[in-house]
């Protein structure tokens, strides 16, 4: 039997640099590390972490994958006050990179970013009751077998909005979850 591996990775920089990722870390930075490097500020009303660009990530084989879909595991417990975590409406085979202010905010994700035209509260929406579709890249119904390792899904866009109410120190864990199909 042969395991093909799907992974999630993060994009980051002009390039972008594609990172493998086990945890999705929101920072007034564009960068992808799990660890405690550009806090976001409490601002003084809204401010927003970097948004982050993520997308499915496959080894070469056999495999032919459709329907993409991302949604979250329910609301994060405890639950987060002051702090929403937003997806782009739309996805996309076009990256655009992050902007803001390193160690400050980052820039609002629908009225700065080249393909997001409208957001969603994430957790608060996409369950596994009602997904959120992503799409292959390239628009088709089916991807595969790969010849090399490759991105297989369209990008997708988050961002973390903070206001005054939130906490100080870092937000309880929330969990992200991936669904597709696959045939050999």
């Amino acid at each position: 039997m042969i395991f093909i591996s799907v992974v999630t990775k993060e994009y980051n920089g002009s390039g972008p640099t594609a990172s493998t990722i086990t945890h999705l870390k929101h920072r007034a930075a564009d960068t992808y590390v799990n660890d405690a490097t550009n806090p976001i500020p409490k601002p003084t009303t809204t401010g927003y972490g970097w948004w982050k660009t993520i997308a499915l990530y496959a080894d070469n084989g056999a495999d032919i994958y459709s329907d993409i879909k991302i949604y979250g595991g329910g609301a994060p417990s405890p639950a987060w006050t002051g702090a929403t975590l937003h997806v782009g409406d739309e996805t996309s085979d076009t990256y655009d990179q992050a902007t803001g202010t390193v160690d400050g905010s980052g820039d609002e994700i629908v009225a700065n970013h080249d393909q997001v035209t409208a957001k969603t509260d994430f957790f608060g929406t996409y369950t596994s009751l009602n997904m959120k579709t992503v799409g292959l890249t390239g628009g088709v119904a089916t991807l595969g077998p790969l010849g090399s390792p490759q991105r297989i899904s369209k990008y997708v866009f988050l961002q973390l909005t903070v206001t005054s109410a939130v906490s100080a120190g870092s937000l309880s864990n929330g969990t992200i979850y991936w669904r597709y199909s696959v045939t050999s």
